[in-house]
């Protein structure tokens, strides 16, 4: 409780909050003005619906259809003391920049893990001239409801379910994020009456038979068999230089991370710089990748540089066959020398076939295993090109479907005598071989370390940070959990591991 002395020359101090002070994005206002108190809230009692019906003719009465929960206005009453008329007005300035703030967090003393979202609306005038007042504001909460102020988890701990409870007294929709721990070729999601679906059920189960193998895994703190500027680059000028040298840099030995730099770029007339090539390894079956998948990291920016908006870099992977011929090319290119302005192109056989230019989204840093990665996946006459920076996600075709990957060529170039880009490297790429004879057969539409998340109240679903909606059954709906009790099913292939599934939501109350 507060206690107050009833003169205008002495303002009371709190010792204890009132049981409805109002907490602002994670501030109550009493502890920020004192006099300041809450006296009164009107408006978290019970809402009004609004009903929908239907008549029918002359029929007595009507038809209902359904209730929309309304919005809610919460009306706070309080009182601001002050010594004199500055002091007031100086309080009064206080509180108007404390409520002057859009869609604000609002918690009550009384209910200190629970909030509403609102912004104030209309206010009431003090009685003018006095030091002691008492008097009104209105916070409008377009969304009615209040949330609990911490999110609440569940696992499925290795089970083909997880136990789901709702506290609050409306219906919410749930996140999932489920780690495959084997491949897998489907993961369907049941809640009710309700299920959400990803990948084919029907997909065959061959791991046994063809089973896919990562030939090599570099993360460039070492040569590791990378030969210098004997590659194969793309065509994106006529003449590209492989002239420069390199240094590589370990950062962390433990985890293996580091990185490989052009130590100098030479000079050139054009594109000029180091590249290293990989010759692929044969399986252990001794055959050459048909059907492939690589990934790879890598730094482009301007970070710690000078003249940002001068400098001008190349990065790129190229894969190519048993004639030296590119199978496909992955480039990013800084080439305006005003402005800070990237490019990404994609070359499929040998064709620049895809582009997006002179925009702001390919600045990178690579740097731990979850920095923006560069996925290439063929699969048969299929070569499907992602990045996890920019969110893309292009598949293209190839007239040549059984060609072999035998070399993986990375090339990072200056131009003419163009200052090159600051922080311009790679930090590791790998090659997956896939052993299958048809596009149709492959097994793993999720792999093992695979993360699927489904944003319950977005309604999106992400493939490892990649939003992905081609596998997505059409029947699919969020996923929304009642009050009360309830299980989340999972379901997978028949072959595959269960995964480990995490569910996270947000309870509200009307």
């Amino acid at each position: 409780m507060y206690s107050f002395i009833d003169t205008d020359s002495n303002v009371p101090v709190a010792n204890v909050l009132p049981a409805e002070a109002m907490s602002v994005n994670g501030t109550y206002i009493e502890n920020e003005i004192a006099g300041y108190r809450t006296l009164q809230v009107e408006g978290r009692e019970l809402l009004e619906s609004e009903i929908s019906e239907m008549q029918m003719g002359f029929r007595d009465g009507s038809y209902y259809q359904q209730k929309r929960d309304v919005s809610r206005t919460l009306t706070i009453t309080y009182q601001l003391l002050a010594n004199d008329a500055e002091e007031f007005r100086e309080k009064f300035n206080k509180l108007c920049r404390i409520l002057d703030q859009e869609q604000m967090q609002i918690i009550f003393a009384d209910e200190q893990d629970k909030f509403y979202t609102g912004t104030k609306s209309s206010v009431s005038q003090p009685d003018p001239g006095r030091l002691n007042v008492v008097s009104s504001f209105v916070i409008y909460c377009s969304d009615p409801y209040k949330y609990a102020v911490t999110e609440k988890t569940a696992s499925n701990n290795n089970a083909t379910s997880v136990a789901l409870e709702n506290n609050g007294t409306k219906v919410i929709p749930i996140s999932v994020k489920a780690t495959m721990k084997s491949d897998n070729g489907y993961l369907g999601l049941t809640l009710g009456d309700r299920f959400y679906q990803v990948g084919d059920p029907g997909e065959v189960d061959e791991v046994e038979k063809e089973k896919s193998e990562k030939l090599f895994d570099t993360h460039f703190t070492s040569a590791d068999g990378w030969l210098l500027n004997q590659g194969i680059t793309p065509p994106v000028t006529a003449e590209r230089l492989q002239t420069g040298t390199v240094t590589y840099v370990t950062e962390d030995a433990e985890s293996d991370e580091g990185y490989v730099k052009v130590a100098d770029y030479k000079t050139g007339d054009s594109w000029h710089g180091a590249a290293l090539t990989k010759t692929v390894p044969q399986d252990s079956q001794g055959e050459y990748p048909v059907n492939w998948r690589s990934e790879w990291r890598f730094d482009m920016n301007t970070d710690g540089g000078q003249n940002k908006g001068s400098q001008i870099g190349h990065n790129s992977v190229t894969f190519s066959d048993e004639n030296d011929e590119i199978i496909c090319a992955v480039v990013f290119e800084d080439n305006n020398p005003v402005y800070e302005r990237s490019d990404m192109a994609v070359y499929i056989d040998g064709n620049r076939v895809w582009d997006t230019r002179e925009t702001t989204s390919f600045y990178v840093t690579g740097r731990g295993g979850n920095g923006p990665v560069v996925i290439v996946e063929k699969l048969g006459n299929q070569i499907t090109v992602s990045f996890s920076y920019g969110g893309i996600k292009k598949t293209f075709l190839s007239s040549k479907p059984d060609a072999q990957l035998r070399k993986v060529t990375w090339y990072c170039a200056a131009y003419k005598s163009y200052a090159p880009i600051t922080n311009n490297n790679i930090r590791a790429l790998n090659v997956t071989k896939h052993n299958v004879q048809y596009f149709e057969d492959i097994l793993n539409f999720l792999s093992e370390g695979d993360v699927v998340e489904l944003d319950g109240p977005k309604n999106e679903l992400y493939i490892n940070d990649i939003k992905d909606w081609d596998r997505v059954d059409i029947g699919s709906r969020p996923l929304l959990l009642p009050p009360g009790q309830h299980t989340l099913g999972i379901i997978v292939s028949e072959w595959a591991e269960t995964p480990e599934v995490e569910v996270t939501y947000q309870e509200r109350w009307l």
